[in-house]
């Protein structure tokens, strides 16, 4: 099981269905909106390997390649150092 988490130099802010992630000191800000904050809170709330489940589970009417297109925001968010292992994970705090 993988946990994630944000980054710690990763600055998180969450208003209504919005969550603004940024790199401190300097940015950019990066926003997320709709499906995209939903995937950030269910990223950041559980097992790295049933994100695109928890989320689906939300989700009326999503389209056949939801699973890979989550799968792929994750992988960009984790690449570009918002997100990171958890503690007790490799690489994790």
């Amino acid at each position: 099981m993988t946990l994630l988490r944000p980054a710690t130099h990763i600055a998180v802010e969450e208003r209504d269905d919005i969550v603004y992630i940024a790199p401190l000191p300097d940015g950019p800000i990066r926003v997320l909106e709709g499906i995209a904050a939903l995937i950030w809170r269910e990223a950041c709330a559980g097992p790295a390997e049933t994100i695109a489940e928890r989320v689906l589970a939300q989700v009326e009417g999503a389209p056949g390649d939801a699973p890979s297109v989550i799968e792929s925001l994750v992988a960009d968010l984790r690449q570009s150092g918002m997100l990171m292992p958890g503690p007790g994970e490799p690489g994790g705090a």
